[in-house]
């Protein structure tokens, strides 16, 4: 009674060694998922599809798809004058497609909220921010771009 018997393992130490490396496999993998994904997020190459016409969230660094260019948001940069020393507030955007680029700038000025309007490749655009004449009131992150003519002010 007194002696012990003892038991055959069930899994080799190959076996063992396996279930290691799968192990550490598996946590590989996963950082590296998660590293390419914080890449994509931190280096701000999110971009997103829009439509002349349609509310448009737009953040820093962000690209904007529209059918004929690329708009992304630059900042904002206040700009004082002797006539008016308190100052406009201007939203900068840069437009893009092929070589092509320019910056389009959008203030309130005064207090008149209208679109900027601008030229790219040959063709008219209206940029709309905080107020669309079709929409109406838009939020602090939102634009609307429009394709045609300029109206007459």
């Amino acid at each position: 009674m007194g002696q012990s018997r003892r038991v055959a393992p069930i899994f080799s130490k190959d076996s063992e060694d396996f279930r290691h490396m799968t192990n550490r496999s598996s946590l590989i993998l996963l950082f590296g998922g998660m590293l390419a994904f914080a890449g994509v997020v931190s280096c701000g190459h999110a971009e997103q599809n829009a439509s002349y016409g349609t509310r448009v969230k737009y953040g820093a660094r962000q690209k904007i798809e529209f059918p004929d260019f690329t708009v992304e948001y630059l900042g904002e940069r206040g700009k004082s004058l002797p006539v008016y020393p308190r100052g406009f507030l201007y939203y900068d955007f840069k437009i893009s497609g092929g070589k092509a680029e320019k910056v389009v700038s959008w203030t309130t000025g005064t207090g008149i909220i209208d679109p900027t309007d601008f030229e790219f490749d040959g063709k008219r655009y209206h940029l709309e921010l905080r107020r669309s004449e079709k929409l109406g009131k838009l939020n602090d992150n939102e634009l609307v771009i429009w394709q045609g003519s300029f109206r007459s002010r």
